[in-house]
């Protein structure tokens, strides 16, 4: 098990975009201490007064070396370089740190061989999404145990703060259904709506799927989900594109689709075209330049919450402040801002000059998006 470098990443992410470019020129010619999350968003970290605002970083700068690993183990291969190029930017504002990342591709027990990996090579904090859910949580306490900080982003698995973890930084997933619910009825009121997802049994999907259709039955009573539950995609164009071409063949038109990573939305565009249906609306986050082109192309009517990938430099704040027994001030859960509302006239630009997989909502800048992104 090794930490993957520079050149490593490279080529896994070229890769990855290798195959996403493909769907993406078929489509057009991306807490609370509990899981569910929905607390008020509040400040992290230790009780007290916070001694930063949030997003300062400089504060909690360690005064020794410090290696710390952010852990990303399934799906979303471009969003978690991404996600990573923002940890690492904000590891580089702080000189003592020695960041890096591990990207994995073989399920489960690679996840517990990174973080066994980190531990053992000294690394004294840890930034994971916990991709598997409980099954990683033994290895993320036995980290803790050990005395590793570990920060839990994106999904925590049902990680118990104080034992599983030091902390956890969820997105607000009742901010995120409440504004996709109220968004259907306002603007579709009635028709099937499905919810497309990741891999099967992906915590973040659960998470954020349970909010939606909390929120659906109370803000929306027009807006049918079916099927009844999350359709599984593993956050890939390809299986999007098969799965919704069977939701069409036994359901027929939909009036919406719901997705926790609009950057494989393409697929899913791409198989309503092939079925001659009625375009439907797309509400999702995680979305990239390929999906707004392709939402200008077939006017698609689209509400987009994002910024996820800024996660990863708040959860290293958190873990940073938890070190030294600070407050944080990073508002937890994390709240998503609205990236696109057709509704509103909010649409981002489809700019040619960008990789299709980059994600404006990022904080990182259009040449360090194509520097991430191979151009």
């Amino acid at each position: 098990m090794r930490f993957l470098a520079s050149s490593s990443r490279a080529r896994i992410v070229a890769a990855a975009l290798a195959a996403a470019a493909a769907v993406v020129l078929a489509g057009c010619s991306p807490a609370p201490s509990s899981p569910s999350g929905g607390a008020a968003a509040g400040p992290s970290g230790t009780t007290g007064a916070a001694t930063s605002a949030a997003g300062d970083i400089t504060p909690y700068c360690p005064s020794e070396p410090t290696k710390i690993v952010f852990i990303k183990s399934a799906g979303g291969q471009v969003w978690s370089a991404i996600a990573n190029a923002e940890f690492e930017a904000e590891a580089a504002k702080c000189p003592n740190i020695q960041a890096s990342w591990y990207n994995g591709t073989s399920g489960v027990q690679g996840a517990i061989a990174a973080t066994n990996a980190a531990v053992a090579q000294g690394a004294k904090a840890l930034v994971v999404i916990a991709d598997f859910g409980a099954a990683q949580l033994p290895s993320l306490r036995k980290a803790v145990q050990s005395g590793v900080t570990v920060v839990t982003t994106v999904s925590d698995g049902g990680a118990q703060r104080g034992t599983d973890v030091t902390d956890s930084l969820l997105w607000d997933v009742d901010s995120i259904g409440e504004n996709q619910a109220k968004w259907l009825d306002e603007h579709i009121r009635t028709g099937k709506v499905a919810f497309l997802g990741g891999q099967p049994g992906a915590p973040s999907t659960e998470t954020t799927f349970n909010a939606f259709k909390a929120a659906l039955s109370r803000y929306a009573p027009g807006i049918q989900l079916v099927p009844d539950t999350w359709v599984p995609t593993n956050w890939d164009s390809a299986q999007k594109r098969r799965a919704v071409a069977g939701l069409l063949a036994q359901n027929g038109d939909y009036a919406a689709f719901v997705s926790d990573y609009g950057a494989s939305d393409i697929g899913a565009v791409q198989a309503i075209r092939d079925a001659r249906a009625k375009m439907p609306a797309f509400l999702n986050i995680g979305s990239s330049q390929g999906f707004v082109c392709t939402a200008r192309q077939n006017d698609i009517q689209w509400l987009g919450q994002d910024g996820s990938t800024r996660m990863t430099a708040s959860a290293l704040r958190i873990a940073l402040a938890d070190m030294q027994h600070k407050p944080s001030a990073e508002p937890n859960p994390y709240v998503l801002f609205t990236y696109a509302d057709t509704a509103a006239g909010t649409m981002p630009d489809c700019d040619p000059s960008v990789s299709p997989d980059a994600d404006l909502s990022s904080s990182l800048s259009v040449p360090d998006l194509k520097k991430v992104l191979g151009g």
